[in-house]
């Protein structure tokens, strides 16, 4: 099956070659933070159909409650090390390094399909197959939901030769210790979002904010979503970096991070909210699809897929 194919390669971090531990600076960022994808898990939770909670329920203890679901979201981070090593090139499906200043064909920033575009339809089909076995299904459950948040994170869609805005240091207004870029966005910028809201109040604040976009984010496919959040990452999370300019070095160092304004962070905490909701909502409606059904599978996989559905989009 799908999670017992790979075969064992070797992986090698740069970052932990070039960065060893500088405190807690070091730490690299991985996804969204804990609040940010619990958020998306709360916001799917407020559209999946009773039918998918269901079987939610069937195929994980509480999965289809709204904890659940939300502790469903962190698995993929918290366990990042043991899949790691139990899934060789698991670590590379959290992302798409598609680069914000040069262009690459879909093959050479996604080699050999390992990247989220392209094992989320993979992941999809385990899921909505019911001859997988158990233990593939609640697997592929995990990583669906973690996965199709990971990519509404713009710094999960785009690369500047710094490991998605890992090897950029800035300071934000409200601290003086040098951070990652990639951490800003992944966690700070998300709580000036929630402002002290609760998770769960504010993804009920957000569906219902954005109730009348929502239909319309829950179609394309997986890779009109990723560019999506690559002209974000063009038009905010990288262009409207103090100085940035692409072809020319921005230099940066832990030692020596560029202080960020309040106008940078206003206009990310800006953008986060949509990025949550339809990450929530694409997520609900991928479960939707996958457990109970409804609407039509014929895009998920966009160009990197297979188009397994073809047969059904001639319906």
């Amino acid at each position: 099956m799908f999670f017992r194919k790979y075969k064992r390669t070797l992986h090698h971090c740069a970052l932990a070659l070039a960065l060893p531990a500088l405190g807690a600076a070091s730490n690299v960022a991985h996804a969204w933070g804990s609040e940010g994808h619990r958020v998306t898990a709360l916001v799917a939770n407020e559209l999946i159909t009773p039918k998918t909670r269901l079987r939610l329920n069937q195929i994980i203890d509480n999965g289809g409650s709204p904890d659940g679901l939300s502790d469903i979201a962190l698995y993929m981070d918290i366990n990042r090390k043991e899949l790691s090593e139990k899934i060789p090139g698991s670590e590379k499906w959290h992302y798409d390094n598609q680069p914000v200043c040069k262009t690459l064909t879909y093959e050479q920033y996604c080699p050999k399909r390992d990247c989220a575009s392209a094992k989320i339809p993979d992941i999809f089909r385990q899921l909505k197959d019911p001859a997988t076995p158990k233990e593939d299904r609640v697997q592929a459950l995990r990583f669906l939901v973690h996965m199709l948040g990971d990519i509404h994170q713009p710094l999960h869609a785009a690369d500047d030769g710094d490991l998605g805005g890992n090897l950029k240091f800035v300071l934000i207004p409200e601290s003086d210790q040098g951070r990652r870029l990639h951490g800003v966005w992944d966690t700070d910028i998300v709580k000036r979002a929630l402002r002290g809201t609760s998770e769960s109040d504010y993804a009920k604040e957000l569906v219902k904010k954005y109730r009348e976009q929502i239909g319309t984010w829950q179609s394309g496919d997986v890779r009109s979503w990723m560019n999506e959040s690559h002209s974000l990452s063009k038009l905010v999370t990288y262009a409207s970096l103090p100085n940035f300019e692409c072809g020319k070095e921005w230099a940066s160092t832990i030692v020596t991070p560029v202080q960020l304004s309040e106008w940078y962070m206003t206009a990310a905490a800006d953008a986060v909210p949509a990025q949550l909701t339809k990450a929530g909502a694409r997520i609900a409606w991928m479960l939707n699809m996958a457990l109970d059904g409804g609407g039509r599978a014929t895009k998920i996989g966009g160009i990197a897929d297979q188009t397994d559905y073809a047969d059904e989009a001639q319906k």
